[in-house]
């Protein structure tokens, strides 16, 4: 993979991280927005397993792409975890 489609791939990346938080914050704003939550939990779930796939890729083939891809994995992933445990105390679960 060169340099200029792992940017593009990073972009991309960015840009539905941008679009799931925003519907992360819509649904737990408003509780009947069950759809917005689930398109949020399926871009997160997105960002981060193409962020990893794409690092592995990366490191594999010597880039230096490879620690922005994962440095942006745990970003993605604390964010999910926040999401997470917002919506188990929306519903109730702990």
């Amino acid at each position: 993979m060169d340099t200029k489609n792992s940017l593009i791939n990073f972009s991309l990346f960015i840009f539905i991280f941008a679009f799931a938080f925003v519907f992360s914050v819509d649904a737990l704003s408003a509780p009947t927005n069950t759809f917005y939550g689930v398109l949020a939990l399926l871009g997160y779930l997105v960002s981060l397993g193409g962020s990893l796939f794409n690092g592995l890729l990366a490191k594999r083939d010597g880039e230096a792409m490879s620690l922005w891809y994962f440095t942006y994995a745990v970003i993605v992933g604390i964010i999910t975890v926040w999401y997470l445990t917002r919506c188990g105390t929306a519903f109730g679960w702990w």
